[in-house]
């Protein structure tokens, strides 16, 4: 039986996110921290421009759960049923997870890897030579999948469904719990969101939070970590909820995590 004795963990998910592993860490004897580090704010899409890019588009691409959830939101049983009649992909397994909730079919997801290499690696999408391809994504997000379908001769457009901002909270429980060495773990699921943490932290606590052991989701956000002078950090093997538990685990029990 897992048990985290008690350990308070900090969880920097965006508020509607953060549920699952909150309740996670909960069950398992530990204390999750609610401190959402990036808020997702929604961009409303003109009907004509939703119309115009779905009814071009051979492939819709969805790169995270937020998009699907954002994009369909805004979507009559009209656009609906076009979209499920396009070839859906989607970068992971939560990404389709979402898909699949809303009654979508999802064609393609990479069996190992969930970023945008992992997707473009896959036979489907190296000859895409004249595709009209639609990727669904948030605003200022990372452009190698636009650019390498692009160089393979397809033509893309984007569909930015929400924006990033950092939240205004109360940060004031969260630096007395730095001060006082009480946070254990924080875990991150995101480059905006190891970022907006540093940044809604007062500089004076900067040298203590760096000493914070971080659970991290993937190779990128931890090189980001540790560009910011985090000096312990742990990769999970996955991005769910339920790797983030097994990595925290190891790390509060004091196992060999991998």
């Amino acid at each position: 039986m897992i048990n985290l004795k008690q350990t308070q963990i900090l969880v920097t998910r965006p508020a509607h996110q953060a549920e699952n592993l909150c309740e996670l860490i909960r069950k398992n004897n530990g204390i999750p921290v609610r401190f959402p580090t990036l808020e997702i704010v929604p961009v409303i899409l003109g009907d004509s421009e939703i119309k115009r890019h779905l009814t071009q588009a051979n492939i819709v691409i969805f790169t995270s759960a937020n998009a699907v959830r954002l994009y369909c939101s805004q979507l009559d049983d009209v656009r609906m049923w076009q979209l499920k009649t396009k070839s859906c992909f989607a970068i992971g397994q939560a990404t389709a997870q979402s898909l699949e909730t809303v009654g979508v079919s999802v064609d393609l997801m990479p069996k190992q890897g969930y970023n945008s290499e992992a997707l473009l690696s896959l036979t489907a999408l190296k000859q895409v030579s004249q595709q009209k391809i639609l990727i669904i994504r948030g605003e200022n997000g990372r452009e190698t999948l636009a650019d390498v379908l692009t160089q393979r001769g397809a033509k893309v457009h984007y569909q930015n469904v929400y924006r990033r901002a950092i939240p205004e909270i109360d940060c004031s429980d969260v630096v007395t719990l730095i001060k006082q060495k009480q946070l254990a773990l924080i875990s991150i699921t995101s480059g905006e969101a190891i970022q907006n943490l540093v940044t809604m932290l007062p500089k004076m606590q900067h040298d203590l939070l760096k000493k914070i052991p971080l659970v991290v989701v993937s190779e990128r956000i931890e090189m980001i970590a540790k560009s910011l002078g985090f000096q312990s950090i742990e990769r999970t093997h996955a991005p769910s909820d339920d790797a983030i538990l097994k990595t925290i685990t190891t790390i509060v029990n004091g196992e060999e995590s991998g």
